[in-house]
């Protein structure tokens, strides 16, 4: 799962090393076909900008490790691989296979100028007419610290939250 961290304070002005926040809920998670991958949406960007159209928030799932060979394809970037037996190994939060969180750290000082410059490419690997208003409203640099923020204190954290599984090595 992609964990969206964010500043307290407008975004692209705040150093977000110093601060971050995210949304510990709600999130939504969908299991796909064909691929048997996981789909999953919420947290403070459908918050913030796909309020009124959740279902066109971005997909917050990546498949980020895995033991490479020849026979493997990722598919939709890093959001599910092939064979489709190897998205089967996490079920979604709180689940009891083994999972991680990655910290997307997109909104960071650089955030309003490469939406501009993405906004201009008008390249997404969906539809990219989707993402002009949302390019749009991060160059406004809108605050997305609420009063259910919660700051980002370690992987402990996380854990309890349910967001991610203790892996037992």
């Amino acid at each position: 799962m992609l964990l969206d961290l964010y500043p307290e304070g407008p975004i692209g002005q705040v150093d977000l090393n110093l601060s971050a926040w995210f949304d510990a809920s709600p999130y939504r998670i969908q299991r796909q076909r064909p691929l048997l991958n996981l789909w999953v949406q919420g947290g403070a960007r459908e918050r913030v900008f796909f309020q009124n159209s959740p279902s066109q928030s971005p997909t917050l799932n990546k498949i980020p490790l895995v033991k490479w060979s020849g026979r493997l394809a990722y598919v939709n970037s890093t959001h599910s691989i092939l064979p489709p037996r190897l998205n089967l190994g996490y079920d979604g939060l709180g689940d009891e296979h083994p999972s991680g969180v990655l910290l997307h750290k997109k909104f960071d000082r650089l955030i309003v100028s490469k939406s501009e410059t993405e906004r201009l490419r008008g390249e997404h690997f969906g539809d990219p007419s989707r993402f002009v208003e949302y390019y749009s409203q991060i160059q406004m640099a809108p605050n997305m610290w609420c009063e259910t923020s919660v700051r980002y204190d370690g992987p402990e954290q996380l854990e309890e939250l349910g967001l991610m599984s203790r892996i037992n090595w």
